[in-house]
């Protein structure tokens, strides 16, 4: 399998980013590439829907408070009331 070539820019703005990526690197003697790929393993290894729940939960709660959802179940899930489209939308937002 060939290789998967991504590529990444960090914003002027953001320069605080571009500092500490180059104290990481230079620090630890790593590339750029096995850096992205640890995190990403960790991302991998450590999906936990707690916090994303807490997410949904929370945005529910603030639907609910503005008046655009009633809930006469009170103790319905919120993952029965947001589906996945909406689980999207939510963390584009994050």
């Amino acid at each position: 399998m060939a290789n998967t070539r991504f590529t990444i820019s960090i914003p002027s703005k953001d320069w605080e980013l571009s500092q500490f990526m180059e104290k990481k690197l230079n620090h630890n003697g790593i590339s750029l590439s096995a850096y992205i790929r640890e995190l990403i393993r960790k991302d991998m290894d450590s999906q936990e829907n707690t916090e994303l729940e807490q997410i949904y939960t929370y945005v529910m709660k603030r639907i609910t408070e503005e008046g655009y959802l009633v809930n006469d179940q009170g103790a319905t899930k919120v993952n029965s009331l947001i589906d996945e489209a909406d689980k999207d939308i939510i963390m584009d937002l994050f």
